[in-house]
């Protein structure tokens, strides 16, 4: 999830201190492609350590659909929140890779060992501090975009989504996510056009039927008929 150098060499360090502190009390934990580890609101008793493959975070919104914020890779801590008093999970996540190996560390064991060294908190602190920072360029981009579809401004929002100019993956993140919902929206948006279209031509049809009823049944043209009818009576003679 993260490119800044010196929060990668934070989370190196707090990785090898871990696991050096952990490796024979902590719990192993293998995951098979497309496993969870967990879902959002599950308790949050513990954070773990990828010592294989790839774990995606990520929420789903009110249709089911997953939105990705990020994709941890080995060395990196997941559910660090829980050594703040976090109850629940904020997120879900489940394994990218074939044989994901991760290490469960219950939150008391993770306090304690922190606790006892000046470097680990520190480290922890900074890899809090750039995923915080990647969450807000998250949480901005997205808005910038919602913004835009606010608009209808549909163009300036896949040329932002197409855009190369940032890197940062919690922003390719947010517009990957966006660019499902927008294809949605337009989607939705094109059925309700085609549907009002459809409605304007039976509106349309139901109108000039009535019109029509109303003529035929007028007196005028009753006696238009009539004089008609006359007409052929007498060319027939």
């Amino acid at each position: 999830m993260v490119g800044d150098p010196s929060c990668d060499a934070a989370q190196q360090k707090l990785e090898k201190f871990l696991r050096h502190q952990v490796n024979h009390s902590g719990q192993s934990i293998c995951l098979n492609q497309h496993d969870v580890l967990f879902e959002a609101n599950d308790v949050s008793d513990g954070l773990y350590l990828i010592k294989q493959g790839r774990i995606k975070v990520f929420i789903r919104n009110p249709a089911g659909d997953q939105i990705e914020l990020a994709v941890l890779q080995k060395g990196a801590l997941i559910g660090e929140m829980s050594l703040f008093g976090e109850a629940g999970r904020s997120a879900s996540c489940s394994a990218l890779d074939p044989s994901t190996e991760l290490l469960a560390i219950p939150r008391d064991t993770a306090l304690e060992i922190i606790e006892r060294d000046e470097e680990a908190r520190h480290a922890l602190i900074m890899i809090l501090s750039q995923r915080s920072r990647s969450m807000v360029r998250f949480i901005h981009d997205f808005s910038n975009m919602t913004s835009l579809v606010a608009d209808g401004n549909y163009t300036g929002v896949h040329a932002l989504i197409n855009s190369l100019g940032n890197p940062d993956p919690a922003v390719r993140s947010a517009r990957e996510a966006f660019k499902l919902m927008l294809s949605r929206v337009q989607a939705r948006e094109a059925t309700l056009q085609s549907t009002v279209a459809t409605l304007s031509l039976e509106i349309d049809r139901q109108r000039a039927a009535r019109e029509v009823a109303s003529v035929m049944e007028s007196s005028l043209f009753q006696d238009l008929q009539k004089n008609a009818s006359e007409l052929r009576r007498k060319l027939k003679e």
